[in-house]
């Protein structure tokens, strides 16, 4: 934080307690996108009330068998015939607990599809999540069969050849030529190969940067 008052002409900088108001800050804000992120893709919560377990399970949804054990649960539980347990939790709650799954992208996933989440302040992050792969679409990827007219990739034709629109030359897979290796038709036109050397040694050294 400090260079960045330097940046911004506070000379003096930010005041000690800065730091711990946006330790807070960025903690609070956690708290709310995965408490909304779990209202929308969990369900039976710990806690009718909201206040046993972990809380906040009362915004889940809850199914009929379980809303009703709970109350029975939670009336033998004051009545002293069942205990809960060191986390609070009544049987049925860590039932349910020890059953759900941990939370993936797939869930962030499907919440923002159902609503903001908080995110929304951040669009690079959001667009991230909802355009990229899914869970295992990659690591599955030749384990389904496509119909005929349907395609994996835009712009691949139905033998599974890819064209891409502009380049001409015999590249593999581009305009159904194969490339065999032995012409040498890769640059621009009106440039040798002194060219093509020196624009490697460019890009070799500006990844060389973060090196």
């Amino acid at each position: 934080m400090l260079p960045i008052c330097y940046e911004t002409g506070l000379i003096s900088g930010h005041v000690p307690d800065a730091a711990h108001f946006m330790s807070v800050a960025t903690e609070t804000f956690i708290k709310e996108v995965l408490s909304s992120i779990f209202s929308k893709t969990r369900s039976n919560g710990p806690g009718a009330s909201g206040s046993a377990g972990t809380g906040g399970g009362a915004t889940w949804v809850q199914t009929h068998k379980y809303r009703t054990q709970l109350e029975n649960e939670e009336e033998a539980s004051l009545r002293g015939e069942i205990h809960r347990d060191k986390s609070g939790l009544l049987p049925i709650e860590a039932k349910a607990a020890s059953e759900r799954g941990p939370l993936g992208m797939a869930d962030v996933r499907t919440a923002l599809e159902l609503g903001d989440c908080g995110l929304g302040q951040m669009p690079i992050v959001v667009q991230q999540i909802m355009l990229s792969y899914r869970e295992g679409e990659v690591e599955a990827w030749d384990d389904y069969t496509y119909l005929e007219p349907y395609v994996r990739i835009v712009g691949e034709d139905a033998d599974g050849d890819i064209e891409m629109g502009g380049v001409n030359g015999n590249v593999n897979g581009v305009n159904g030529h194969a490339y065999d290796g032995e012409t040498d038709e890769w640059g621009w036109e009106g440039a040798e190969e002194d060219d093509k050397i020196l624009l490697d040694n460019v890009l070799d050294s500006c990844l060389a940067i973060g090196s």
